[in-house]
């Protein structure tokens, strides 16, 4: 039913999704009197919130459509399912939307946000019985966070400026977080890469491998790069945003822990949870990555697939041949539970890690970096006329998962 590009409905997507037991996940068999053998199917289900947006323009996160996930048996590939819902204090269930279950067993419907105090429930129903119910009230705590980036400011209470200074350690001689290269306004925060004004001097950063020779000279750089005031242990970070076009920086939705710690486990000291990353267009693997680093200070990078994280043939989640990372927004999303991470993007699974699990409360990131090696990747080097380079971000939001809460801390800077 998928095609290389696919194409969302007015309510329903049907994608390579599925949970690794987040906190609204339910599950049932049938018993034998209830279908016929050769029907019997064992049917997980759970239910995400705000994770599917694809589009142009400003939507606010209220737009975002959430996503409802049955799991089957891979053997019931190209079986209908029926998405089912109950409001309020009804009893009956109705037939919402439609679908066909993957080569993976897995089928996505894409709901609209329930209303305020008004929570609703869905179940699926396919081969064998249908599911148990799955509610949107599963979701929603006092430690979820939201920015629609609203005025014409970067709310400091919710966000820090990050690494203030150039970093030859952290492979950005020539580059450094400065709040000169993030502005808010449109309902959009935009992150960009810029030429440091104040560096009348070239910089000549040198390659780790051959300190003898350097990558080129480059003008100094100023990063759009904040970590946000709020953190979760546990839950589900999204954020829709829309790319620079150009390689030579890459931008970036990722978590660090909030405190730093001297253990050797990832579930004591965290991970860095790289959520997304672009490195620009025409990059030959298609440019985009998810990936942890686990334990969080110099740990093991540990990637989907074990192949250096890049997102096999990532042109598929896209909605149409016009459509591009830097073209029109969309919702890249991390769901973290005690059993690892699943990527997303606008509700399709893209890969997941079930190695190096944090267990500490972590905090969202977004960023634009140029490191010291990809600074000749900027076409024809030509810094005059193609930077700035700038990600948009619409918004982002973070669920914490009700079922573990960990008291917040400060973020490290």
């Amino acid at each position: 039913m998928l095609s290389i590009r696919w194409k969302v409905a007015a309510t329903t997507v049907i994608v390579l999704g599925a949970t690794m037991g987040g906190a609204a996940t339910a599950q049932m068999s049938p018993s034998p009197a209830q279908e016929p053998a050769q029907e019997k199917a064992k049917v997980g289900i759970s239910i995400l919130p705000g994770i599917i947006g694809p589009g142009n323009g400003v939507q606010g996160s209220g737009s975002a459509k959430w996503a409802v996930i049955g799991k089957y048996d891979s053997s019931k590939e190209g079986k209908k399912v029926v998405l089912q819902r109950r409001s309020g204090t009804s009893s009956s269930w109705v037939t919402d939307d439609k679908g066909k279950i993957d080569k993976k067993g897995r089928v996505v419907f894409a709901v609209p946000k329930p209303p305020s105090g008004s929570p609703v429930s869905y179940r699926v129903d396919g081969p064998g019985s249908a599911s148990t119910p799955v509610s949107t009230d599963s979701w929603g705590t006092d430690q979820d966070f939201r920015d629609e980036f609203g005025g014409s400011k970067l709310d400091l209470t919710h966000w820090q400026h990050r690494q203030p200074s150039y970093q030859p350690t952290a492979k950005r001689t020539c580059a450094k977080g400065d709040a000169k290269a993030v502005k808010v306004g449109g309902g959009t925060a935009q992150l960009s890469v810029k030429v440091d004004k104040e560096r009348n001097s070239l910089c000549k950063p040198k390659k780790p491998d051959n300190p003898d020779k350097i990558f080129g000279k480059f003008k100094y750089r100023l990063n759009g790069h904040i970590g946000s005031t709020h953190s979760i242990t546990y839950g589900v970070v999204a954020a829709r945003i829309k790319f620079q076009p150009l390689q030579g920086q890459h931008a970036s939705l990722w978590m660090q822990p909030t405190y730093a710690s001297d253990s050797t486990s990832a579930a004591k000291q965290g991970t860095e949870i790289d959520i997304i990353e672009w490195f620009g267009k025409d990059v030959p693997n298609g440019g985009l990555t998810s990936f942890i680093y686990a334990p969080s200070r110099g740990g093991k990078k540990i990637a989907l697939g074990g192949e250096g994280g890049w997102i096999k043939k990532p042109e598929q989640y896209l909605t149409n041949e016009k459509d591009d990372w830097y073209k029109r927004y969309h919702v890249f999303s991390v769901e973290w539970n005690p059993s690892g991470y699943i990527f997303r993007i606008d509700g399709q699974e893209t890969g997941r890690i079930s190695k190096g699990v944090s267990g500490v409360p972590e905090f969202p990131i977004l960023s634009v970096l140029s490191s010291d090696y990809e600074l000749s990747k900027l076409p024809d080097r030509d810094e005059k006329n193609n930077l700035p380079q700038t990600m948009t971000v619409d918004w982002i939001r973070a669920w914490q998962d009700p079922k573990h809460i960990v008291p917040a801390a400060t973020p490290t800077p």
